[in-house]
């Protein structure tokens, strides 16, 4: 009996030396003290000597940081390394304090503003009484982003102009890049239409913002003016020619920021770095005492050592943050021979540090429970080496790139970006700054589970998946191209199969594969840029599924395959009011068991011009129903010529694909049919009432007698609340979006 008891006891004493764990604390309004709750430390760099002195003795316990409420401001960007890893088993942890709100911050205060009496040479007259003007910080250079409290404020920009097409007789490649090195002058010139332009004696802080492409949005610094030829130069090539494509619904633009010819408006701001002055327009008659600039881009960053021509890094490992805040960093910007270093359509570059948390080599790591918001940058960066890392049950608002972004490797047999999560977070309003940045985006990463999410009121893309399109991979010698100094030729070249043609020979080495993107919600998506969609996935791996999300109120597309992808799996998905396509359809994929309602075309099929085309993919099983006006179910575009299929005699496509067992219920359904059938496409297919409970609430349940379960759809959970953010949602969040939601004109945003 007492031997039963002791070994009770010691199974006790084990469990305890399992959970016990080395407090520490910080205040920001600390002045000396030894890290207990009596007498915090004042800052993240006091703890950090602490940590590692406890793990240089071999401390057997997790280490517990606690942040009590208040701004904790960095002036260089906190890293977290292999010497505050503590051995596999314990954890490093900073966490808030109970219920208060610590806030990391590179915000720096600007302080003594001055009323300006005599308006500075080239301002606008209108500004006259109406300017202040404060000393920039020492330390500061031309910082993209300024700040009152909560608010960002507006840097002074010109008005925008339309740009004429560039010369024809410059050759493009598929990325709209210049195709040829001599050309790539013609990749820094802007023409100065309306004749705006001035040689500023502090050019190097005016930029020129422009949409060169219908996806992208170029932010590019001066180097220099040419006012007799009406000629701007920018200071790095950007990535298209300005106006090389016509947009969608997106107007092409060109406009100028940062310069005091502009500050014309309220509001509006900008930065001398030559006279090291901020110049400021108040809203309210005078400058607020909260107005502060960012110091740095990068706040906090977990980084293990990178072995960049190695198999194997050495990553950073057990490190936690919980319920913190991370606020006021500037926005990316472009640098010397950046050209190269863009990941897809340069949305991003490769391995830069333009987040507020950033993962560099790192593993076995969690955010949770915690806010990124009114920032210039990017919330949440997973960079190279990144694995076992959770983003969970986070609030990201109003931050000016990515959301959440995955960038791994580049193309190569380095493939350890993978087995991460993002679940559970609510995403609105990135992509302020730059407007193709995505709520989630994941680039040459895999393996991952992007589920339960609710991004909403994002400029671009809700989720997007990406590799290195093929038609890069297949021009070696180009160096200038969107990722091409990415790609790890020499891994490739030792190990590709030459017989194979270039997608299946280079497929391998996509490591965006395999990804789960399910149970996510998205709405008002795509609203600044065109030529995407909510939930896209190009020139990614294989094996991607998009499975159970529920995209609504969308102006331009729901889903998207685009070029250069196969093997992926889109079903069980809801695209519900759209003034687009549900889905854009290309490759040897497979679309089956969706609902798309009220959409103004059901399906968007196109093949990519060098791409292979290889038959039997599948649409087969999907409900479209739809009211909108010249609605389409489906117009095949952009066929391979060499495919010969569509001369007389030969059957129309989409002939090749399995086309099969839908049901389509909207106005010249019958008719479409019937020629299709006659054609040998669509067998099994009807045109019927899906008998929906009650589609103008959004029940999509299906009645007993629905012809869609004849024809073999299986019924998926539908109800709103199986999509977006769970039950375990944080309540303080929760509110705050619910705030968000009630400015917004859709009658379908759900109100948690």
């Amino acid at each position: 009996m007492i031997k039963k008891a002791l070994t009770g006891l010691a199974l006790v004493a084990f469990l305890f030396s399992n959970v016990a764990a080395k407090d520490y604390y910080l205040s920001p309004n600390a002045k000396a003290g030894n890290g207990t709750i009596e007498q915090p430390f004042a800052s993240l760099n006091e703890v950090q000597i602490a940590i590692r002195s406890d793990i240089s003795t071999g401390l057997k316990e997790d280490i517990n940081v606690y942040l009590r409420g208040g701004s904790y401001r960095l002036s260089e960007t906190f890293v977290l390394g292999l010497n505050d890893t503590h051995m596999d088993g314990y954890t490093v942890s900073f966490k808030a304090y109970k219920d208060e709100e610590p806030v990391i911050t590179s915000g720096v205060a600007i302080k003594n503003w001055t009323k300006l009496k005599q308006l500075p040479t080239h301002a606008a007259s209108k500004a006259q009484g109406n300017l202040w003007v404060a000393d920039l910080p020492e330390g500061l250079g031309a910082f993209k982003a300024l700040f009152d409290g909560d608010k960002r404020l507006t840097r002074a920009k010109s008005e925008p102009w339309i740009p004429a097409e560039p010369s024809k007789s410059i050759e493009q490649s598929d990325s709209r890049n210049v195709h040829h090195n001599k050309d790539r002058y013609a990749l820094r010139m802007v023409p100065d239409v309306n004749g705006i332009m001035r040689e500023w004696e502090n050019i190097s802080d005016v930029e020129c913002i422009f949409n060169p492409v219908p996806w992208n949005l170029m932010s590019i610094q001066l180097e220099s003016v040419d006012t007799e030829n009406k000629m701007g130069w920018l200071a790095f090539e950007a990535n298209a020619q300005v106006g090389t494509k016509n947009p969608h619904h997106a107007p092409a633009f060109v406009y100028l920021e940062n310069a005091i010819d502009f500050l014309d408006e309220p509001g509006e701001w900008c930065v001398n770095t030559v006279e090291k002055k901020i110049y400021y327009w108040p809203e309210n008659g005078q400058p607020s005492t909260t107005i502060e600039a960012p110091a740095l881009m990068e706040l906090v960053r977990v980084e293990g050592k990178i072995r960049y021509d190695l198999a194997s890094d050495i990553p950073a490992k057990n490190f936690h943050f919980e319920g913190l805040t991370f606020t006021k960093a500037d926005r990316t910007v472009w640098y010397k021979n950046h050209k190269g270093w863009g990941i897809q359509h340069d949305w991003d570059t490769f391995d830069y540090g333009n987040a507020l948390l950033r993962f560099r080599g790192a593993e076995n790591c969690s955010v949770n429970a915690c806010r990124f918001t009114n920032s210039g940058g990017s919330a949440v960066r997973l960079d190279l080496h990144a694995q076992n890392i959770s983003i969970s049950n986070n609030y990201i608002d109003y931050v000016g790139h990515m959301g959440v972004l995955l960038a791994g490797y580049g193309p190569g047999t380095k493939y350890v970006n993978k087995n991460n999560t993002i679940h559970n977070n609510i995403i609105h309003h990135c992509g302020e700054l730059v407007w193709h940045g995505h709520g989630i985006f994941l680039w040459q990463s895999g393996d991952n589970k992007i589920t339960n999410n609710w991004i909403h009121d994002v400029p671009r893309k809700a989720i997007g998946v990406a590799g290195v399109r093929c038609q890069i991979l297949m021009k070696p010698w180009s160096d200038f191209d969107e990722a091409s100094r990415t790609i790890r030729w020499n891994e490739i070249e030792a190990t590709a199969d030459s017989t194979l043609d270039a997608q299946q020979r280079y497929f391998p080495y996509l490591h965006a594969r395999n990804n789960l993107i399910k149970d996510n919600k998205a709405t008002r998506t795509m609203l600044k840029l065109s030529d995407g969609s909510s939930i896209n996935i190009s020139g990614a791996g294989a094996g991607n599924i998009v499975d159970h999300n529920l995209l609504y109120d969308l102006l331009y597309t729901g889903f998207r395959t685009d070029d250069w992808q196969d093997e992926t799996i889109t079903r069980n998905n809801i695209v519900w009011n759209c003034g687009g396509n549900a889905y854009i359809f290309k490759g040897h994929n497979q679309l089956y068991n969706n609902i798309a309602v009220n959409v103004k075309k059901a399906v968007h099929m196109r093949a990519y011009p060098q791409q292979s085309f290889i038959p039997g993919a599948v649409i087969r099983n999907n409900i479209f129903m739809s009211n909108v006006e010249g609605f389409e179910i489906y117009k095949p575009a952009g066929w391979p010529k060499n495919m010969n299929l569509q001369k007389p005699g030969k059957k129309k496509m989409p002939y090749e694909y399995i086309v099969e067992n839908n049901v389509y219920y909207a106005e010249g359904a019958n008719e479409f049919l019937a020629t299709q059938k006659a054609e040998g496409i669509e067998q099994g297919t009807v045109v019927a009432d899906p008998l929906f409970y009650n589609v103008e609430k959004g029940d999509f349940r299906l009645k007993k007698k629905s012809p869609a379960l004849k024809s073999g759809f299986k019924p998926f959970d539908v109800s709103f609340d199986s999509f977006g953010v769970d039950k375990s949602y944080p309540d303080k969040f929760r509110k705050l979006d619910n705030e968000v939601l009630k400015t917004k004109s859709s009658a379908f945003h759900p109100i948690h």
